[in-house]
């Protein structure tokens, strides 16, 4: 996906009825279950917390050190410096079913893991935020063995421990230190090729990715979904926020309108808005760095055509902030205040239902700020 994305510009653009054509035949996937009730809105936001964190540790942690393994293991463009865990997943599945020894360390379960990660990863990206309240500490347990596999044991190490606080509950998702992250190859102080990132390049992608994210699932996602409903005429019964969904559908409606003057306008538009997401949840670090204004410019014009001002208003200021704050450090910690809401502990409360040989652990974790 980060290729395909980094060659779309010098593509010949499709016409009108292609668009239309290439839309109504793309897959539409959807979460695997669907609730008996809708959350509430608390909790729905608790659910949104807790898959920013998810999608934190997979920037941070997960994707750098799955680059690092294909990498090595030469199944990977050695000049990428797209960290699209997604792909990296998929291949070691691909490659854990043909060869049984792949890993330097292989369990029968080494596939049951896998594809539990790999789900998590799909839910985080596409906003399967019921799938996140269930399941949020199996997929974290599964990204922790994946490490294991890879033998990124003291990144595995750090999981662990942001996974014990969140099962503590002695904090919550949006209060918990994600401040050291694993360095991928390619962030090399002497630049030893054009493919390299300095640290401070890597580290301003990174900070803008997150700050994407948070600002597609808390503003974006939901007012997209807002107007898919009212537009259908139906009612909210689950809690997937699937931006590339959402993106897709409204680019359909547009280009079934009849021909008006701002057509192409709003159009390109739309698709400069679901190319950003792309980046974003496909982690093409090159793109980040040189779209990621016009990316949020275009997610606040969409919330302008669907007339949701206030959304769009509060994008603009995300980007007016992310602007001019965007070359200082990458922050220790993701505040919120403390007080944790009884919908967050109602996620803990669900493992021990889904896993009764789960204790609370007695101790507390206090991670701190590692040097960068």
């Amino acid at each position: 996906m980060g290729n395909k994305q980094q060659t779309r510009k010098h593509l010949k653009p499709l016409t009108r009825t292609q668009k239309i054509k290439m839309i109504q035949k793309r897959r539409v996937h959807h979460q695997p279950y669907q609730p008996l009730n809708p959350m509430s809105m608390p909790e729905e936001n608790d659910a949104i917390d807790m898959c920013y964190v998810l999608f934190c540790i997979l920037s941070l942690h997960l994707g750098p050190a799955l680059w690092n393994f294909v990498s090595k293991k030469l199944l990977n463009d050695p000049k990428s410096i797209v960290v699209d865990s997604y792909e990296f997943i998929k291949t070691l599945i691909d490659r854990r079913t043909a060869n049984s020894t792949f890993f330097t360390t292989n369990k029968p379960s080494d596939l049951t893991q896998l594809d539990i990660a790999q789900k998590g990863r799909l839910a985080v990206a596409h906003g399967y935020f019921d799938e996140v309240a269930l399941n949020w500490a199996s997929y974290l347990l599964s990204w922790i063995e994946l490490l294991k596999m890879i033998d990124a044991h003291t990144t595995a190490g750090t999981v662990q421990q942001i996974y014990d606080e969140l099962i503590s509950g002695s904090k919550t998702p949006m209060d918990i230190v994600l401040a050291s992250f694993t360095k991928p190859n390619f962030v090399n102080q002497g630049l030893k090729k054009e493919s390299d990132l300095t640290r401070a390049q890597y580290l301003k992608a990174i900070r803008i990715k997150l700050a994407l994210y948070k600002c597609m699932v808390k503003h974006l996602g939901p007012a997209l979904r807002s107007e898919h409903l009212r537009r259908k005429g139906a009612v909210r019964t689950n809690s997937e926020i699937d931006c590339q969904n959402l993106l897709f559908d409204l680019l359909e409606e547009w280009l079934l309108q009849p021909q008006h003057a701002d057509m192409t306008t709003n159009v390109k538009i739309i698709e400069t808005a679901k190319d950003g997401r792309n980046i974003v949840c496909h982690a093409n670090l090159p793109l980040i760095l040189t779209d990621w204004e016009a990316t949020l410019l275009s997610w606040e014009k969409v919330c302008r055509l669907i007339t949701n001002v206030n959304t769009a208003n509060t994008i603009r200021d995300v980007y007016i902030d992310l602007k001019s704050r965007i070359d200082l450090p990458l922050p220790g910690t993701i505040w919120r205040s403390t007080a944790q809401s009884k919908y967050f502990a109602n996620l803990v409360r669900r493992q021990v239902v889904l896993n009764p040989t789960w204790r609370r652990p007695n101790f507390k974790i206090t991670l701190t700020k590692k040097p960068l």
